[in-house]
């Protein structure tokens, strides 16, 4: 028992003749499957702690969390003085140590150490309430795999294609021919990041005992991606807004192109929303750098930019032509990643990402700057660039299913004086520039640094790369711009394999 007490955060650091003190002072309560432990809405009078068996955690009757072997169950309503908020019930035979309120006011006066383990629990709660946080997790994830037979000579490769994807130790639990395996579940659990239960497609036994379910009727299409689902290593990338300094998300895709990451989700606002169509067309780094200096050739950038009498730019018919071109009038349904164009709605006055329909009339609306092109109007919307919500559509990645995200963010204040080494290549002449239509979008992009390094720190990984002397339509710049998306990444890359690892070729390709 001492053992399951010292795993437990609120009695970390207390020596094994105070764990030893405070077993001493609980008292033993078995309870059979279907028992509740603890009811909502009732005061609470004690606390348990789970030494074997697991409980489900029931708000207005619907199953919330899971409590497993070394976790405790009321401390916060003793501290609170508030009722029970969840009722919690035996889902299997369970054990469990119950300490009374007294008990517990005299543990805490002879261990004032608890009291402030309880601090940082409340604490920790709280940040991961506010915040999407990474995976801080003590104890790992079971998920239960329920194969078909047809299905069962690939269990193999999903299970090596898992701990390739997980930076942390998978273990495999093979109740298909007998559930005692299930007894080492949290042993299991303690060790390892994810603990995989196979079982056949009606093991009601496994379910019960997992944290998730999934179903494997026939071999999977993608065993690598199947792999990362299991352990929630989906990457998630989120490109931010930044006219030519997009350039600087291939230098970023490059370096995780490198590292042998695969995008599983992509959003993008504005020059990242172009760059994200690109990736969920299917193209690596090197085409869509090749698509981008072939669409943002000197020419084209003067048609896109020409002013009309009042200063604002005339290139509408130019813009759309160039996102015809580079999408190939495909639409969403063409997609082999999944992708988020985000836009704003100025009659809703609120975000408007854009999942479905034509992808140059999506990615028109989320390059329409205001002063340059007009809104576009869909299904009742006025929508334009996400620059002005939404400059780095994190979330956007995060809600599509993402498990681990990283966002690239262009605008920023972590500028470089001068660009290193050479001297910056001399911009091409062009006609008339309006000082007018600059400035408007210079006040746009500065009034969204807050914004844009806001949404950013959202990811799991934010990329920030550092730009010498430039604006968001230098696009004679593309190789400095690239460079600096390419050096940000490899800074960042350490933080990414720490959440999630690259999937091997054999994985991905499949074995002989």
């Amino acid at each position: 028992m001492i053992d399951v007490l010292s795993r437990n955060p609120l009695f970390a650091g207390l020596d094994p003749s105070a764990l030893a003190d405070l077993e001493a002072a609980m008292r033993r309560k078995d309870f059979a499957a279907g028992d509740v432990i603890c009811r909502e809405g009732e005061a609470g009078e004690s606390l348990f702690l789970i030494v074997d068996g697991f409980a489900r955690v029931l708000r207005e009757g619907r199953p919330v969390a899971r409590l497993r072997r070394g976790d405790v169950i009321g401390e916060m309503s003793l501290v609170s003085g508030e009722p029970r908020s969840a009722t919690v019930v035996a889902a299997v035979p369970t054990t469990a140590l119950e300490l009374s309120r007294s008990g517990v006011a005299a543990v805490i006066a002879e261990q004032p150490r608890i009291l402030g383990n309880l601090t940082r629990i409340l604490s920790d709660r709280l940040a991961a309430t506010t915040a999407r946080v990474g995976d801080t997790r003590v104890r790992g994830e079971a998920v239960a795999l329920l194969v078909s037979d047809a299905a069962a000579s690939a269990v193999p490769d999903v299970i090596s294609a898992t701990e390739a994807s997980s930076p942390r130790p998978v273990a495999l639990v093979d109740v298909r021919d007998s559930p005692q395996g299930l007894e080492t579940l949290d042993d299991l659990l303690a060790k390892n990041g994810t603990v995989v239960i196979v079982a056949g497609p009606c093991s009601a036994a496994a379910e019960e005992a997992a944290d998730r379910t999934m179903t494997l009727d026939a071999p999977p299409a993608d065993v690598a991606r199947l792999g990362r689902h299991i352990a929630r290593t989906k990457l998630g990338l989120a490109l931010g807004a930044g006219g030519a300094k997009g350039y600087a998300h291939v230098g970023a895709l490059r370096v995780l192109e490198e590292a042998g990451y695969t995008v599983d989700y992509v959003s993008g606002s504005s020059i990242g929303a172009m760059v994200g169509a690109w990736i969920a067309l299917g193209r690596d780094s090197h085409e869509i750098e090749a698509t981008m200096r072939e669409a943002f050739a000197s020419d084209t950038i003067d048609e896109i930019f020409k002013l009309s009498l009042t200063g604002g730019s005339t290139g509408l018919e130019a813009m759309t032509r160039l996102l015809r071109e580079t999408t190939s009038d495909k639409t969403f349904d063409d997609l082999l990643v999944p992708f988020v164009a985000m836009t704003v709605d100025l009659n809703a006055q609120a975000p408007a990402p854009i999942t479905e329909g034509t992808l140059w009339e999506a990615l028109l609306a989320a390059t329409a700057l205001a002063g340059m092109f007009p809104p576009q109007e869909q299904d009742g919307k006025r929508l334009v660039d996400g620059l002005a919500l939404v400059p780095v559509p994190t979330d956007a990645v995060a809600e599509a299913g993402a498990d681990v995200t990283v966002a690239v963010n262009i605008l920023s204040r972590q500028t470089l004086d001068a660009w290193p080494g050479e001297v910056p290549p001399a911009e091409p002449t062009r006609g008339l520039r309006s000082r007018m239509l600059d400035t408007l979008l210079e006040v746009m992009d500065v009034a969204q640094l807050d914004s844009s390094e806001r949404h950013a720190a959202r990811a799991d990984v934010p990329i920030t790369p550092r730009f010498g002397p430039s604006s968001w339509r230098d696009f004679h710049l593309a190789d400095l711009f690239f460079e600096a998306g390419r050096k940000a990444a490899e800074e960042q890359l350490p933080a990414l394999q720490a959440l999630a690892r690259p999937t091997p070729k054999e994985v991905l390709h499949g074995r002989s």
